[in-house]
């Protein structure tokens, strides 16, 4: 569907132009200098984060990640203990034949070994933890990662992270557009105390980790990876890169404005061009209101109905896919709803 153009220009060409110099200089890979831009843009302090019981672990410092560095999806949710099975069901619901892969039931994964039989392991840690910790790990090129290695190591950052050692075990599922990694850590430390997490933590240092993992492996992005992701989510009921973009270009009452914009190369051109469209799209869900050509006020709750909304459609589309394997079984028995920690 043809979209509005504000900006002149239709065509998309991003090329890159060397200015004439009147002595050689140093050349410096493109990807060299994007790292680096990451690298200073996270920069690394030691501080106190992530346990609630005080441990001194590394912190990074930083509000939103580089606009260049590789995107990640981290949910986190906790279970209590009830003694009702509920842990055990819920890893054999994530077992479950045709998840993992289109024949065969599911296996599970942790630091050392492949194929484990997860409901045998939870059931254990169920017998005496008061805490089960579960995660959704969902880097946005997962089908140029390998899923396993990935959630290794970033059980080994957490471990530094949160100053304790983790048992876990994992399964990777590819039954969905994005695959992803579900993730259960046994809420109890080296020491034998409860697993504590702080919520600044589950919220972005997680997610941060993922992508510092992520973009390691595969380099920055590209622009035209950069816009490529942002045009996915225009018309998308969730939080997006987007959304974080005109959050930071609102004024103080939630308006952004494009009325004076003049854009300085394509990619500037074509970020606010999709950055209009997502407002035209906010617009219709009731979440913006047009004040003017190129001008909308975003709503109070543009964040929290965005986040919510995610949350419930993950809900809907998880009991749909399942329903028709798992009705009867009880499978989903124990389940408490999922918190999205998504920054």
């Amino acid at each position: 569907m043809s979209r509005r153009r504000f900006f002149g220009q239709k065509e998309v060409d991003i090329k890159l132009r060397l200015a004439p110099t009147e002595r050689p200089r140093t050349l410096i890979p493109w990807w060299a200098v994007a790292l680096r831009l990451v690298r200073v843009r996270w920069g690394i302090r030691r501080q106190s984060w992530g346990s609630l019981s005080g441990g001194q672990t590394w912190r990074r410092v930083a509000l939103d990640p580089h606009v260049y560095s590789r995107r990640s999806v981290v949910k986190a949710s906790f279970k209590r203990n009830d003694h009702t099975g509920g842990w055990a069901a819920h890893a054999r619901y994530l077992s479950r034949e045709g998840a993992q892969q289109e024949q065969g039931k599911g296996r599970g994964f942790d630091a050392e070994h492949e194929g484990l039989e997860m409901v045998p392991l939870v059931r254990d840690w169920e017998k005496h933890d008061e805490l089960l910790w579960r995660f959704i790990v969902s880097p946005e090129d997962a089908s140029r990662l390998d899923l396993r290695e990935h959630v290794r190591g970033l059980i080994e950052q957490m471990e530094r992270d949160l100053d304790t050692k983790l048992q876990w075990v994992a399964i990777d599922h590819h039954n969905t557009d994005d695959a992803h990694v579900h993730l259960l850590v046994r809420g109890v430390r080296d020491d034998g105390r409860t697993l504590q997490i702080d919520r600044e933590y589950l919220k972005l240092g997680m997610r941060g980790r993922s992508q510092e993992i992520a973009t390691r492996e595969l380099g920055p992005r590209l622009e035209p990876e950069v816009l490529h992701a942002r045009e996915r989510v225009i018309q998308k009921e969730q939080w997006t890169e987007i959304d974080r973009s005109l959050q930071r270009k609102a004024n103080e009452s939630g308006l952004v404005s494009y009325e004076q914009f003049q854009p300085r190369s394509d990619a500037a051109r074509v970020k606010a061009e999709q950055d209009v469209a997502r407002l035209q799209f906010l617009e219709g869900i009731g979440l913006a209101q047009r004040v003017g050509e190129a001008s909308w006020k975003l709503s109070q709750d543009h964040e929290r109905d965005l986040r919510e909304r995610q949350i419930s459609k993950d809900i809907i589309k998880s009991r749909s896919r399942s329903q028709p394997r798992d009705i009867g079984r009880g499978l989903d028995r124990g389940f408490d709803k999922t918190r999205d920690r998504n920054g």
